[in-house]
């Protein structure tokens, strides 16, 4: 296939070139790049590993939250789950689960029903996983490259799968909805529905597997993307998923006392500001939250135990609250993400080309200008410099 190369670039140069905050915050002594393409399961068991034996020993796995009630004498809450069991009692409850998140639907009603508080963006994601192969060579880096079609665009690339496992493939088509205008229904009365976060494709089922693969070749094939290097991933994908890219209400408050004050409950992640995956920060931003929330908890304990002395300009009594230091926490982590939300779903919209490419030349001569003065890799810079 013929195609015009729009943007290049190198980002472990990018990086180190950069200077500044940047450079600082993202090049190790030793010159190292923190900057990887990894799968999400292979971050989490690297996290896990580094938890020290009294919370790892107390973490448990296939939890869903389905209610939050008061425990006695106020004595803060119990959380409850789908299993029939309950854990507690907490005084802070720090909802880091996801995009539906159940805590941030509890904080703002009181109840858990059905997770439906994710504002869908009319923009489906169609992934194509194939495993690698530990007997073949395996490159050192990562290389992403991203195809511009008419009404949607590809993307595959490369991810790290963890310490001596193979890395894998990974094919993506992002194209926006048929039935929707960016978040808006074109007919309330159709039968179009937005689709679930991750839509679970049975692995067992090879019919299931081979309509995957036959319905994303289609696609990329009608949308006109480059498929030389896409359609062998695709081809020979392991498993099939979808997903729909969801926003929340950035003005929400990421924290708040529940169950008439018995404890708190905070936001963390996606269940705070659902960020898109148009530049690449979701993981990132989670992570930079916990960290920065992490710091504001360890302040609060300290200055509860007499460590820490709070020193205030005026005469009035000084805030001591779990609460004053999670509106720092919520203040530090909401600009940086509201801007990244905001551009990641500026280029969401943008890099789709509209339906049927409506506007799709206007893009492609967009992201040309922006990476010839630059502005492209400022605006990859700043997204992922750490704001702490």
């Amino acid at each position: 296939s013929n195609f015009d190369t729009l943007l290049e670039l190198d980002l472990l140069k990018l990086v180190r070139n950069a200077g500044g905050e940047t450079t600082a915050g993202l090049v190790q002594e030793d010159g190292t790049t923190l900057w990887y393409s990894i799968m999400r399961g292979a971050l989490q068991e690297v996290l896990f590993e580094k938890l020290p034996p009294q919370i790892s020993n107390n973490l448990h796995f296939g939890k869903k939250l389905a209610d939050i009630v008061e425990a006695d004498n106020n004595d803060g809450v119990l959380c409850k789950f789908t299993d029939d069991t309950t854990c507690g009692p907490f005084d802070l409850v720090i909802g880091c689960d996801g995009v539906k998140s159940a805590v941030k639907e509890y904080m703002g009603s009181g109840k858990i029903k059905n997770g439906e508080i994710g504002l869908y963006s009319g923009i489906r994601i169609k992934f194509a996983v194939t495993d690698g192969d530990s007997k073949k060579d395996n490159p050192a880096k990562a290389t992403l490259t991203q195809y511009f079609g008419d009404g949607g665009y590809a993307l595959d690339g490369t991810y790290g799968n963890g310490k001596d496992n193979a890395p894998t493939k990974c094919g993506f088509l992002v194209y926006l909805d048929p039935g929707y205008i960016g978040p808006f229904k074109k007919n309330k009365n159709s039968a179009a529905k937005a689709i679930n976060e991750n839509v679970d494709w049975a692995q067992d089922n090879r019919q299931r597997l081979e309509e995957g693969r036959a319905n994303m070749l289609t696609q990329i094939q009608t949308a006109n993307i480059p498929d030389f290097t896409l359609a062998p991933i695709v081809s020979n994908a392991d498993r099939f998923f979808e997903l729909g890219v969801y926003f929340h209400n950035p003005f929400n408050k990421w924290s708040k006392g529940i169950a008439n004050g018995a404890a708190t409950a905070v936001l963390v992640g996606d269940a705070a500001h659902a960020m898109p995956p148009f530049l690449g920060q979701g993981a990132n931003q989670a992570l930079q939250d916990a960290y920065t929330l992490g710091a504001k908890i360890c302040e609060y304990n300290a200055m509860s135990r007499g460590e820490v002395v709070v020193v205030e300009d005026d005469e009035e009594e000084p805030d001591n609250s779990l609460g004053r230091y999670l509106k720092e926490y919520e203040q530090t982590r909401w600009f940086a993400t509201f801007g990244i939300t905001l551009k990641s779903s500026f280029l969401g919209y943008l890099e789709t080309g509209g339906i049927e490419g409506y506007y799709a030349r206007f893009r492609d001569v967009f992201f040309k200008a922006m990476g010839f003065v630059g502005v492209a890799r400022k605006v990859l810079l700043d997204a992922a410099t750490p704001k702490l």
